[in-house]
């Protein structure tokens, strides 16, 4: 396999924050999917675009759920779940009596 040009790491990250498939992502840098699953940059960067977009949607999320937006609100109580129970060994729990609630300023909604 041969080193991939700063051209073709870009395509990579920018594939992957369009998540666009992994075979596309490769035809569009012409490469091979072998030489890209062998490539641990490549593979690097294309993660490092999809985390960026997500975190881009989930800062959007925040902020429309700050503005009281119902929908997002929702989404945004499923993140703080989703992240209770992946920082958490088993299943997650509600905060002790005295202690704040992870939600935080979202309580009252």
């Amino acid at each position: 396999m041969s080193e991939e040009t700063p051209d073709q790491l870009q395509v990579f990250e920018d594939c992957g924050a369009a998540e666009m498939p992994i075979p596309e992502t490769c035809m569009i840098a012409e490469i091979s999917e072998e030489d890209f699953y062998a490539n641990a940059e490549a593979l690097r960067r294309y993660r490092i675009g999809q985390l960026r977009t997500k975190l881009t949607i989930r800062q959007s999320v925040c902020k429309m759920a700050r503005e009281g937006v119902p929908q997002m609100v929702k989404i945004y109580l499923d993140f703080v779940a989703e992240n209770n129970a992946a920082d958490l060994p088993g299943e997650a729990t509600a905060p002790a009596d005295g202690e704040e609630s992870a939600i935080g300023e979202f309580d009252a909604i």
